[in-house]
């Protein structure tokens, strides 16, 4: 683990939730539905800054796993059909429950959000389902 990472993970008390195994699984199969784009937003560990909702590059996120604090998932597809016409939305939650399930993942529900945490500390106590 990287020097910076570690030293945050210290002062910050943090205790890892997920593992590099659990970050590849959940990469490799959202990989495997990128096509559909599923939006996330993250918040890394080093900084306060939410990066988001983006469709994001699986192969990314789980190189910068190490430093995720959580992420966010946006079970709504938004596709844009024109500018008279309002998008298609379409509901992606049990493709997204059925990944974080197969895993065995933990989550909680932030909204209407699914979130995946890295890391808690001791002000940090999600509901997990």
């Amino acid at each position: 683990m990287n020097e910076k990472y570690l030293k945050i993970i210290n002062e910050r008390q943090l205790v890892s939730v997920m593992n590099k195994t659990k970050w590849r699984e959940l990469c490799h199969d959202f990989e495997k539905l990128h096509s559909l784009y599923i939006r996330v937003k993250y918040k890394l560990i080093s900084s306060e800054e939410i990066l988001g909702f983006s469709a994001v590059w699986w192969n990314e996120i789980y190189e910068e796993s190490s430093a995720i604090e959580w992420i966010d998932f946006n079970p709504i597809i938004s596709k844009y059909r024109g500018r008279l016409v309002a998008p298609k939305e379409t509901d992606m939650s049990y493709e997204i429950l059925a990944i974080l399930k197969k895993h065995g993942i933990k989550y909680s529900m932030e909204g209407s959000y699914f979130r995946v945490w890295g890391y808690l500390n001791q002000h940090t106590n999600p509901v997990f389902v």
